[in-house]
């Protein structure tokens, strides 16, 4: 039995194949500083800009803009809007009402964890 050293195996492929420093493991993959479109949208729509309103002068997010916008348009009566608004209000309470619906689930939680321990409670001052 000959007793060899190996510094490959399991997890450690043969150096001569591993990645070099700074390399890829997909050249042609996304460049290094470019972002992908959600995180360009995502900061595109929180940029500020000012807005009169009113007569007074104020910053508001793009998106903030463009909500205030559709609801505008909304309530002047044109179809194509009212149905964009009600949609996005239905949404909206829908995201709201899994929201509250998540926390009576661990409200639930909670209770059956202290029925529990007053089971357990119990059974160890009856011993």
């Amino acid at each position: 039995m000959t007793n060899r050293t190996s510094n490959s195996g399991y997890g450690k492929p043969p150096a001569a194949s591993r990645f070099k420093p700074g390399q890829s493991g997909n050249p042609h993959g996304r460049p290094k500083g470019s972002k992908a479109l959600r995180t360009l949208i995502k900061e595109e729509a929180s940029k500020k800009v000012v807005v009169q309103e009113g007569g007074r002068r104020k910053k508001v997010s793009k998106m903030g803009l463009a909500v205030t916008q559709l609801m505008n348009k909304a309530a002047q009566g044109e179809a194509r809007f009212v149905g964009l608004a009600l949609d996005q209000v239905h949404n909206a309470e829908a995201a709201t009402a899994s929201e509250t619906q998540g926390n009576n689930f661990a409200e639930a939680d909670r209770k059956v964890i202290e029925h529990f321990l007053q089971r357990v409670k119990q059974q160890s001052s009856g011993d």
